[in-house]
């Protein structure tokens, strides 16, 4: 009680200085012109909606190797109201100020990007590891590179230049599903579904609506509900865009997977859960969730993709800022080694819970044995200690030897700060040194524990 108590003062209080973006007349300490720097000039303040009109520029070794008009908004639900450092959603725009795509620093090209400000995260590293790790295991999550952002005039540190999920042939690869599409054969496919708040820190149920979303009809005990706390929201397409009938086709899908995987007969080959789900997507975004101990997997930030022709999929991964066994976990303020899977075992009252999906999939021996298969082979690959290692030691190389950990501490000055998620204070070289024994500590864990499931 007393979190939520703090942490609503600080979003008033954030609110009211919405669009302060830090110190005032701060001296930029020299930078190393190997790191991309990208510098945004904009017409008035930024805000969460609409987008306010710009110019991005991106230099690299004092060339000009990106020059274009944008439109710019605020991005995150809490942590654009608490923290001074702002995460925020790029538009790349030609001439007439309609969307452009354009590859920045050798992604492939699209109008939509993310500027990722790690503040709570002092490792800096969070969501770029996990996406990281995602994509080596055959999984698309976002790609990242490290920059420097400066806007207005004002340094602000470190960000990472991140892929907006979105359907895109780069992306998340599924059909193009337009207004026009209506017939049996076209209606199956592509949608992106998202289990999520509708906008910024949400309302419980009250943010929810016909045009934007629908209820789940089961309850997070597998019980047929008519107050079940799983909204799915509409991504794409967007709400303003879904037409009535790919509505119903899309409802009735999850609607019958729903139904199937909560029956007595969930496991018949005819009638069960397995002829509406691609499981082998449903284990990997189960393994990369618990193996990260994300706390907003499965009930928030929670992607699924439905391809024309093809099976329900879960992912892209999304939003790892409280993963990597943050200290607000598992509502009591106090991070312990357990399955995210049972969120609701000691968090009953939160907004938001965990799908009965999971609990039941767990149910079933053979989903159990193929979950069991597959961690056990990624943990001699690119799950193995060595390999998740690897991954942040040389993500920390590069931030720390060319100069952004530095820069951007000096520039945020909260290491030995109390920053939500995290209570710990103490050097950067301290939060990494924790992030690598964690994880480790966390896959034995589980190495342990998954035979037990």
């Amino acid at each position: 009680m007393k979190f939520k108590i703090s942490l609503a003062i600080m979003m008033v209080v954030a609110l009211l200085n919405c669009n302060n973006i830090g110190k005032e007349n701060y001296a930029t300490p020299p930078r190393n012109k190997n790191v991309p720097l990208l510098t945004i000039k904009t017409d008035g303040k930024i805000r969460d909606e609409p987008k306010t009109n710009g110019k991005l520029e991106i230099w690299v070794n004092d060339s000009l190797v990106v020059n274009s008009k944008i439109g710019i908004e605020l991005r995150g639900a809490v942590s654009q109201m608490m923290y001074e450092k702002k995460s925020y959603g790029l538009e790349l725009r030609n001439d007439s100020k309609k969307s452009q795509e354009v590859s920045l620093l050798d992604l492939p090209a699209n109008s939509d990007w993310v500027l990722h400000g790690p503040y709570g995260d002092k490792t800096l590293l969070r969501n770029a590891v996990a996406y990281k790790i995602s994509n080596r295991i055959g999984r698309y999550a976002p790609r990242t590179k490290f920059v420097e952002v400066e806007i207005n005039d004002n340094f602000l540190g470190m960000y990472v230049l991140m892929e907006k999920l979105k359907r895109d042939e780069s992306r998340i690869n599924i059909a193009k599903l337009t207004k026009k599409d209506s017939t049996d054969d076209k209606i199956t496919g592509g949608y992106i579904i998202k289990i999520d708040k509708t906008v910024g820190d949400g309302d419980g149920d009250r943010d929810y609506n016909e045009n934007n979303s629908f209820r789940s009809q089961i309850d997070q005990n597998g019980k047929v509900s008519r107050k079940s706390k799983t909204f799915f929201v509409y991504d794409y397409p967007k709400a303003d865009d879904i037409t009535p009938i790919q509505k119903n086709y899309i409802q009735k899908y999850i609607n019958d997977f729903e139904n199937a995987l909560a029956s007595s007969d969930y496991k018949d080959p005819q009638k069960g859960y397995r002829n509406f789900i691609e499981v082998s997507s449903f284990i990997d975004f189960f393994i990369l969730t618990e193996l990260f101990q994300n706390h907003d997997g499965y009930r928030l930030s929670t992607y699924l993709q439905k391809d024309r022709n093809r099976k329900l999929a879960m992912g892209p991964i999304w939003d790892f800022d409280i993963a990597f066994g943050s200290d607000n976990g598992f509502c009591d303020g106090m991070n312990r080694h357990a399955w995210v899977f049972e969120y609701n075992k000691y968090c009953g009252s939160d907004a938001w819970l965990v799908p009965f999906w999971w609990k039941k999939l767990i149910s079933d021996d053979d989903f159990k044995t193929e979950l069991k298969e597959r961690w056990g082979s990624l943990r001699k690959s690119q799950l193995s200690d060595n390999q998740l290692d690897k991954v942040i030691e040389d993500y920390n190389k590069y931030i720390t030897e060319n100069g952004l950990v530095a820069r951007n501490f000096d520039r945020w000055d909260i290491l030995d700060e109390r920053i939500t998620p995290n209570s710990t204070r103490g050097s950067h070289e301290k939060e990494i040194k924790r992030m690598k024994s964690w994880l480790k500590e966390h896959a034995h864990w589980i190495d342990e524990n998954i035979e037990k499931l």
